[in-house]
């Protein structure tokens, strides 16, 4: 794909520019470190939306309900932007940042599932 491609040889460009100024600025290396992560998510932007799609085409095809996929796919994009952002508060050495980060993340991911693990509730109960 090209898009891979793409987002490797950002990565290899970003991360060389990183190195180089992290011996003289420190800060304007993790600052291109963020950019550079950025530009790769936002050109896989593209890519989720077709996930995104196929997902919901699969989805109304085997009768699932929309109230079910959407906790997923929210699970997934905060999983992304946590772990995006918890790695670079290490690479800028903050290491307790990026644990806070990470669980901020579990939180709002609990939260987001709440109505499905309802839902999952409601059904168990209704067992015999």
């Amino acid at each position: 794909m090209e898009i891979v491609r793409r987002a490797a040889a950002c990565a290899v460009v970003g991360s060389l520019l990183a190195l180089l100024l992290k011996k003289y600025t420190p800060e304007l290396s993790v600052l291109s470190a963020a950019a550079t992560g950025g530009l790769i998510l936002w050109s896989s932007i593209t890519v989720c939306s077709r996930i995104v799609e196929a997902l919901r085409k699969i989805a109304e095809r085997s009768g699932v309900e929309a109230v079910y996929l959407s906790p997923v796919l929210k699970c997934v994009g905060i999983g992304v932007v946590t772990h995006m952002a918890s790695q670079l508060c290490r690479d800028a050495q903050q290491g307790s940042v990026g644990a806070a980060v990470e669980f901020c993340g579990v939180l709002c991911a609990l939260y987001v599932t709440l109505p499905l693990i309802e839902s999952l509730l409601s059904v168990v109960e209704k067992l015999p």
